[in-house]
């Protein structure tokens, strides 16, 4: 049964994340949670749209600066309760832009899967490109046409990977999608507070460092001798 810790957790952050796709670059974004009741594992799936047959999120579709041209955004996310079922986390999370709704190959994708299985990166980046260099690069005997598009750079793990704020400002900044009025304060209040709970998480996970820390510079606002 989902606990309603998790329950209440997962409303909140549907809300921030639907907030910040309609309030950036999107428009109408409706995301949506469903829960998935597998044993032990309690989950919450969530994405725009998201079909509860078949636990698949609908892409949205972006305004290109680019005339008659169009882009299209794949965002979903799986979320659980920690170890000690206190913080949301995430454990699964996709984020894709491609160029219709139903493409296979796209610009890029981030993915983040906790404890991935396969031995490729927790968190990484794959671009949608090809290289020459790279085509030379491969061993003839077990990689021969393995593509760019089929690297996975590592982009910073559990902690530090990019959140979907990152993502955004890229799109922005590179001039690939218009952005609405102020999006850059509601980028900025989003980050703030993803880089402070992978904070507070990373802190949780390394009470020797913060220990540390207080011992080497004191607590912040603590009187000075």
């Amino acid at each position: 049964m989902i606990s309603d810790k998790l329950r209440d957790q997962t409303v909140s952050f549907t809300k921030e994340i639907q907030a910040l796709l309609n309030g950036t670059i999107g428009s109408h974004v409706q995301v949506k949670a469903v829960a998935l009741d597998l044993g032990d594992d309690r989950l919450f799936a969530l994405g725009h749209l998201l079909d509860k047959q078949t636990m698949t999120a609908q892409r949205f579709k972006l305004k290109p600066t680019a005339p008659r041209t169009e882009l299209w955004m794949d965002v979903s996310f799986q979320l659980r309760l920690d170890a000690e079922r206190e913080h949301l986390m995430v454990q699964k999370s996709f984020v894709g832009v491609f160029g219709s709704p139903e493409a296979k190959h796209g610009l890029f994708h981030y993915d983040y899967e906790r404890d991935k299985a396969d031995g490729y990166p927790d968190a990484h980046l794959q671009v949608d490109a090809v290289s020459d260099l790279f085509h030379t690069l491969n061993d003839p005997k077990t990689d021969t046409g393995r593509s760019l598009a089929q690297l996975h750079f590592p982009v910073g793990g559990k902690r530090f990977r990019p959140c979907l704020e990152d993502v955004i400002e890229f799109l922005v900044v590179e001039r690939l999608v218009e952005a609405r009025d102020g999006y850059q304060a509601v980028l900025d209040s989003g980050r703030v507070r993803f880089r402070r709970n992978q904070l507070m998480a990373a802190m949780r996970r390394d009470p020797a460092t913060v220990a540390l820390f207080v011992e080497r510079y004191g607590l912040p606002g603590a009187a000075q001798g």
